[in-house]
């Protein structure tokens, strides 16, 4: 990690993001993909559920997929403007404070990188398909609720009273807790919709937890440490599809109970934090 050296004065306000500004920025962040995938996600269930739902069809699907993914990055490529020398950011003499507050941010995204990982979309897919007994298109089903959800919750993030920001992020994490809670216990395909319409309210906190990352770096080093947040991310979740794995074959819910025991972990270490701001 960056969190090298510790200057003792504070930093600049004009060196941080304005939170709303930012705040507002990862609100269509969110909601642009969710709106694309709430339309999207709800036709391809549909084709790969009932009308091309044999092993060839799925596997055109992926080259089809694959495919368009290489000509989305070749058009990136080719049209994007590149960074003039000028523009590129340089980090000599870079000096970044590790406070209490940023060692927070490295437990939680830790817990919640875990909580995520050992519950992936595999395990749902697993879950609605060879224990339920249905079909692609429910899985996709459950994925639209996920969206709606996230889309409602990014409205309902901006009314939240910003000296409140950890208990909100608490309570998101408490939802998602939820979600993980109905899901360890075998939940039927009603519950599992309603299960994760929960978890899409991880988007009331994230618009503030990201400005909340933010407002800790310096403008122009943004990008280096998101950058490194991203690998701590990476490492974090390197080792956590085999466990989520090993957990699947012992129980199809045990991926579950896992990702519960971090997200209630999670929000607890952010309501401890709200009570020492507020002491």
């Amino acid at each position: 990690m960056p969190g090298c050296s510790t200057p003792s004065t504070r930093l600049p306000e004009r060196l941080l993001y304005p939170k709303d500004r930012m705040e507002e920025i990862y609100a269509w962040h969110i909601r642009l993909p969710e709106l694309s995938q709430l339309a999207s996600f709800l036709i391809l269930g549909y084709l790969f559920g009932y009308v091309l739902n044999t092993p060839s069809h799925y596997r055109l699907g992926f080259i089809a997929f694959g495919l368009a993914s290489l000509l989305t990055t070749l058009y990136l490529v080719k049209f994007l403007p590149r960074l003039d020398a000028e523009e590129r950011i340089s980090v000599e003499g870079f000096k970044f404070r590790v406070d209490r507050e940023f060692k927070l941010i490295l437990l939680v995204e830790a817990l919640i990188t875990l909580a995520w990982s050992l519950a992936p979309e595999i395990v749902l897919l697993n879950y609605i398909v060879n224990v339920l007994g249905l079909t692609l298109f429910e899985a996709m089903l459950v994925e639209a609720f996920i969206s709606l959800g996230a889309i409602l919750a990014t409205y309902i993030s901006k009314m939240l009273d910003r000296h409140h920001r950890f208990k909100a992020m608490a309570i998101g994490y408490s939802l998602v807790s939820l979600w993980a809670l109905i899901m360890s216990q075998g939940a039927p395909f009603p519950l599992v919709l309603a299960a994760h319409f929960c978890k899409a309210w991880r988007g009331t906190r994230l618009p503030i937890y990201r400005s909340w990352i933010l407002s800790k770096i310096p403008r122009e080093k943004a990008s280096s440490l998101l950058s490194a947040l991203s690998s701590y991310r990476k490492l974090i979740a390197l080792a956590s599809p085999a466990i989520a794995g090993s957990l699947a074959e012992l129980n199809p819910t045990l991926p579950y109970y896992a990702s519960l025991a971090l997200f209630i972990a999670a929000t607890l270490a952010l309501l401890a934090h709200a009570y020492r701001e507020h002491t």
